[in-house]
């Protein structure tokens, strides 16, 4: 097999192993517009008009502008409340003091509802940026944080202590086994909360004022514009979509490499 057949092979394996999404997408497109033929237009409104609607967005710079508001601010929030979990819940895992200290914190920020803490945002940040990367980095931040403690937790501790009887130094030690250990945990508590930031986010817009896809989407509702609506929402899909295809897959795949790979039929 010559480097070109392989580079084929390997495609259509790809392409074997998205089909799942592919074809959920498109059940999703088709049950849409059997919908579209019985309800209304302001219902569900066809693909071309929705289509078309976004086209309008990308014309007059709405698209774009909003779309880099929205963008920014999750990943602002999200990157922090990664970095910021991650840290946390490693100190939960090796300190049992905080463990007991900073636990009942975590059930209280994640008992409290998103939409009271945007409510708390407006009232201690007004309707400013920082509010709508509050909001987000809250929500975001205690899913990472137990993640990351439970990983810490389930780090074989037979294995560090073999590692230490052999004089593995400590920086050897957190590069081959700790940080092996809890990167699953890290990328189980970003998939599961990552497209929940994104929704939490064009929430804290929807409260806070702020101009992005959840502003727009509450004006197009306040208008009755409900294709607009729908046009918002599907731009939110597609970015949530490319969040995870684009950047946390290929990322999680890189990162754990020398994971061996389960075949399964």
């Amino acid at each position: 097999m010559n480097e070109n057949q392989l580079k084929s092979h390997k495609e259509f394996v790809y392409l074997i192993k998205q089909s799942p999404a592919i074809l959920a997408l498109i059940f999703v497109a088709v049950i849409w517009y059997i919908l579209t033929l019985i309800f209304p237009p302001y219902m569900f409104p066809p693909f071309t008009d929705i289509f078309k609607t976004i086209f309008s967005f990308y014309k007059n710079g709405d698209l774009w502008v909003n779309v880099y508001n929205t963008t920014w601010r999750v990943f602002v929030a999200f990157g922090t409340a990664v970095a910021m979990g991650t840290i946390v819940g490693m100190i939960m895992g090796f300190f049992s003091l905080m463990e007991a200290g900073i636990k009942p914190l975590l059930f209280v920020i994640q008992t409290i509802a998103s939409i009271v803490w945007c409510f708390f945002a407006v009232i201690w940040f007004s309707s400013t940026n920082f509010a709508v990367i509050f909001v987000v980095f809250i929500v975001g931040f205690p899913i990472i944080t137990i993640n990351v403690w439970e990983g810490t937790k389930n780090i074989d501790l037979g294995l560090e202590d073999m590692a230490k009887i052999f004089g593995v130094p400590q920086k050897a030690r957190i590069r081959g086994i700790i940080i092996p250990s809890v990167l699953p945990y890290i990328f189980a508590g970003i998939r599961s909360s990552l497209s929940y930031c994104w929704k939490v986010a064009i929430l804290a817009e929807l409260m806070v004022g702020m101009k992005g896809i959840g502003y727009w989407m509450n004006y197009s509702w306040g208008q009755a514009e409900f294709t607009e609506v729908y046009a918002w929402v599907l731009v939110m899909v597609v970015l949530m979509l490319m969040s995870e295809y684009l950047l946390i897959r290929p990322l999680e795949a890189w990162l754990m490499r020398w994971r061996p790979k389960r075949e399964r039929g």
